[in-house]
């Protein structure tokens, strides 16, 4: 539990050179535009709120109380806080079953969030199964290294940096599990910070 309050006291300030540089501009591209039934899976503090708009209808989830309490106050001093709802859960709980309908969604957001979910694989199941066909999978996360060498490193630092880092995986290969998950690929683009990262859009396909 202390670590869990810990993270969610610094991670504004740990983030916010890595944000300013490098990830805002990112988040803000993704979000363009978005509109109709929202998903963001593991809002954090709210670090993309900003970047919504009031035609959206967004169901926020977060399972760490002491994130929340931070994007609950983003989300008040928006324009439209009555377009965002925002529930102290994550993605695998059986009370998500009942929370969202099948193909009931236009985009599900997950952005540094897919590191964290204890069942990658079935969160992405659940993810085609409610979204709309045609709907939006919108990715921002960081993954594990194709590199040997330096994914090898990052398997190394993982225990560590798990426990530290309120559950995240430096090594998780989610670009891999996206590529297998049957989602339809718009657009996708590898970079760097230190460790490799991934911006990608996907679809649900109308056949699914």
């Amino acid at each position: 539990m202390i670590y869990k309050r810990i993270f969610g006291a610094v991670y504004d300030r740990f983030m916010r050179s890595l944000e300013e540089k490098h990830l805002k501009a990112r988040r803000a591209r993704l979000l363009e535009g978005l509109s109709g039934k929202v998903l963001e899976v593991g809002v954090g503090t709210g670090a993309n709120f900003e970047h919504y708009n009031g035609n959206i209808e967004l169901t926020g989830i977060e399972p760490s109380r002491f994130m929340l309490s931070r994007a609950e106050k983003k989300r008040d001093l928006l324009l439209f806080p009555n377009r965002i709802t925002l529930l102290e859960i994550g993605c695998g709980y059986p009370e998500m079953e009942k929370l969202i309908e099948p193909d009931s969604l236009d985009a599900v957001v997950c952005t540094l969030v897919l590191c964290t979910v204890p069942d990658p694989a079935r969160a992405l199941e659940n993810f085609m199964k409610w979204l709309k066909p045609g709907g939006k999978l919108l990715i921002l996360e960081h993954i594990r290294s194709h590199n040997p060498s330096r994914g090898k490193l990052q398997d190394i630092m993982n225990p560590v940096w798990k426990k530290v880092a309120d559950g995240c995986n430096l090594n998780r290969p989610t670009d891999q599990l996206l590529a297998e998950s049957g989602f339809l690929l718009i657009r996708e683009e590898r970079f760097k910070i230190g460790i490799p990262f991934y911006d990608a859009e996907f679809v649900r396909p109308d056949g699914n």
